[in-house]
């Protein structure tokens, strides 16, 4: 007996293909915090609301990388 198994075809490769294309959470992640490090990386041109913003921005995108991680702690600070 053979342990060849028969190609994928039709719809069943493509849903397998398509899972293996689906971004990770971390990578997900990873260019959230990539994207508001460039956005907010700076602060040299902030006022005052400028600097509340992107604290707010910043905490969220380090609470998505650290969900990604399974590292996130409950809620506190």
């Amino acid at each position: 007996m053979s342990n060849i198994r028969e190609p994928l075809y039709g719809t069943a490769a493509a849903a397998i293909r398509d899972q293996l294309r689906e971004n990770t959470d971390l990578e997900v992640a990873i260019r959230v915090a990539q994207k508001m490090l460039a956005a907010y990386g700076d602060s040299s041109t902030f006022g005052e609301h400028g600097y509340a913003h992107a604290h707010g921005a910043l905490s969220e995108s380090l609470r998505i990388l650290l969900r990604a991680l399974d590292a996130e702690q409950g809620g506190g600070q």
